[in-house]
């Protein structure tokens, strides 16, 4: 069966297997891979599997639609009364596919369907193809079928698999090399439970697959949400563009607090340790603020400030008598305010101490998240600065709430106001904004559908606007929450970022710049894609290396540092690096002269930007006026050449954390930073 539109053409084989994907006559498809997988919960058997090579398939064609039956599923020990319905429509070059599972069970349940796996692929334009995947800010995967050989783990082997949403941030990851371009996108707008999946195999190449926790009842018949395909040639960013249109008819993103946009740095502090340590009572908030001045900072975060210290006693949280009470925070806030500062007071949204009386006495335990077993999903947390015991044998427990508890975003609401209270200028819900999507089984919650996969999403939605509204009563009033996706990020002034850091190693050489086996960041994929959220840095540390401080700059992420423990104190009260304290300082005075730009500006990432030096990281960004500048990053350790030409730009000035001047610049130096813009 062949479908055929433009430069595309299709074919499917007898048996359902997709054997040509091809642009311009060049077929993709190394070897034809099944393309479904189904895992059915089969009386005790949770992994019933049920493969598309081994099933026998009625195969049909009308118009620009091929139609794959199959009215039972083999598994590898019996035959179950389980149909499916695969639909492959080819519409302006892009291939769309539909699927519905027909539960004629009486007790199984369709706990995963995997569909569609495009593949195996090997190569693009004759090239080693890299894989693009959007766990967190994004990641480029660079000659993906090389590195999928290199796992070996029993458990994931050669395969790389997370969930969405959260850590993945987006439902789409791409296949790129050189011109050419392979993109997978879902299209559910409901969010169920999911995963991303990059599989290779012993003999090489490399599947694209997307994961459907459907968890399909006894006599139930449910449509998949549809997936897109989309082979062709152009920048990676077409396809970034492309999953933006379909987003913005359910993303609608609140327009950030003013100061949150104009904010250089998160000054991040935890006031009192999980172990009990006070570090920062209350009267040192205008201390604290003054060295976060010393560094261009211009936000208090504060952690651990509530009685039982970080990671503690979590929703039981009480102003904390010892360091100082509830009018000696709230004198400390408006003296930080008093100075053109701004103070966020963090809450959890996520989970649940096992040992408060509300867990125990108050309905905490009824609201937890329940897991296949009927127990709640657990999360260990530890705090420790110098006891092994701590570190090693003492991890502190706590249950996670389902979201889809209607109580609990009363109680969330109720505490934006009590934050509010002493004076705050923002709100921090820790990790409501991308942990992992547990399917819960509970059914006494009030999931949608009655359906596990989709009670942490659609139940988190809920809450986020719940917050929001309470939020919103208070003037200039922010929420910002951790983890970065598409679905959470959208109710949000601000995240608190997790992996949005620089590669853990510089680059040294042009061949390391192109050529290196293997994971490398690449914020570019979120940031582009949705260049309105904000997100800062994730950085644990009491100063800012010049490498955090470069990254922050060329991608448009808000600076941060972290004052967690007692020997943090001795750091910075001590001045223990002076040399990276002035950088940061010299990159946020940057940041704020080209403001326009840099804080206020639309990232686009290479858009229009033709950059021909592979160890020169650039960004582009455009102010309200339309006018763009490019930011570089030279992230290696030798002089390198300027060789760049931006379109719609007129580029005649540049300006760094040292000084500024007319022209463009030859070259930039090692681990420098350079502005590009007209003047």
């Amino acid at each position: 069966m062949v479908l055929s539109n433009g430069n595309i053409r299709l074919e499917i084989d007898e048996r359902g297997m997709l054997t040509c994907l091809s642009l311009n006559g060049s077929n993709v498809i190394a070897r034809p891979v099944g393309l479904f997988r189904m895992v059915v919960h089969h009386n005790d058997n949770w992994e019933a599997v049920a493969l598309a090579e081994e099933q026998t398939a009625s195969v049909s064609a009308e118009g620009d639609t091929i139609t794959i039956r199959y009215n039972e599923l083999k598994t590898r020990k019996e035959v179950l009364p389980i149909g499916v319905t695969l639909t492959i429509r080819l519409q302006d070059e892009k291939v769309w596919f539909d699927s519905s599972i027909e539960n004629r069970t009486e007790t199984d349940v369709v706990d995963d369907w995997i569909y569609p796996c495009l593949g195996a692929v090997e190569t693009l334009e004759g090239k080693k193809p890299d894989l693009l995947y959007p766990r967190q800010l994004g990641e480029r995967i660079v000659d993906v079928c090389a590195y999928l050989q290199k796992i070996t783990n029993p458990e994931s082997l050669y395969e790389i698999s997370a969930t969405y949403p959260g850590p993945m941030s987006m439902q789409w990851m791409m296949l790129t090399a050189g011109n050419t371009c392979l993109y997978l996108s879902g299209r559910d707008d409901l969010f169920h439970a999911s995963a991303l999946r990059a599989k290779g195999s012993k003999t090489g190449g490399v599947s694209m697959e997307m994961n459907k926790m459907a968890f399909v009842k006894p006599g139930e018949t449910w449509k998949c949400p549809s997936y897109v395909a989309w082979l062709y040639n152009g920048s990676w960013m077409e396809g970034a563009n492309e999953y933006r249109a379909w987003a913005s008819a359910w993303r609608k993103p609140v327009v950030p607090k003013q100061w949150m946009r104009e904010m250089n740095g998160y000054f991040l502090v935890i006031n009192k340790q999980q172990y009990g340590d006070e570090l920062w009572p209350y009267a040192t908030l205008p201390h604290l603020y003054e060295l976060a001045q010393k560094h261009g900072f211009d936000c208090l975060g504060l952690f651990g400030w509530y009685h039982t210290g970080h990671d503690n006693h979590y929703p039981d949280l009480d102003v904390s008598p010892t360091m100082g009470g509830a009018e000696e925070l709230s004198k400390g806030i408006k003296a930080v305010q008093d100075k053109g500062g701004h103070v966020t007071l963090y809450f959890q949204g996520h989970l649940l101490d096992v040992g408060t009386k509300f867990y125990n006495e108050e309905g905490g335990r009824e609201m937890a998240g329940k897991n296949r077993w009927g127990t709640p999903y657990y999360e260990y947390y530890d705090k420790f600065c110098h006891s092994d015991f701590l570190h090693y044998l003492s991890k502190k427990p706590f249950a996670t709430v389902c979201p889809s508890c209607t109580e609990w975003h009363e109680k969330m609401a109720r505490r934006a106001d009590w934050i509010r209270g002493f004076g705050a200028d923002g709100i921090l819900y820790d990790q409501i904004g991308g942990m992992p999507p547990y399917p819960c089984f509970d059914e006494s919650h009030n999931h949608l559908e009655n359906r596990p996969s989709l009670s942490h999403t659609q139940g988190r939605i809920a809450l986020h606007k719940r917050i929001r509204r309470q939020v919103d009563q208070h003037k200039e009033y922010a929420y910002m929450t951790e983890h970065i996706t598409d679905v959470h990020s959208q109710f949000i002034d601000c995240l608190h970022g997790i992996g949005s850091s620089p590669d853990p190693v510089p680059n040294k050489s042009y061949q390391q710049c192109t050529n290196i086996v293997g994971v490398q960041v690449m914020p570019d994929l979120f940031r582009y894609t949705f260049p309105e959220t904000m997100v800062t840095i994730r950085n644990t540390r009491p100063y800012v290396n010049r490498r955090f401080a470069n990254y922050a700059a060329l991608y448009g992420c808000k600076l941060e540092m972290e004052l967690r423990y007692v020997t943090d104190i001795h750091f910075i009260e001590g001045d223990e690096d002076p040399a990276a304290r002035e950088y940061v300082y010299k990159v946020g005075q940057l940041r704020r002269k080209f403001a326009d730009y840099l804080l206020l500006g639309r990232y686009m990432a290479q858009e229009k930007l033709v950059n021909g030096n592979a160890c020169v990281k650039a960004g582009v960004y455009q102010n309200a006026d339309g006018k763009r500048a490019v930011m570089l990053w030279n992230d290696t350790e030798s002089q390198q050449p300027v060789n760049l030409t931006c379109e719609d730009a007129v580029l005649n000035a540049w300006a760094s954390p040292d000084g500024e001047g007319d022209g463009v610049p030859a070259t930039i130096g090692p681990e420098e930073i350079l502005l590009i813009y007209q003047k």
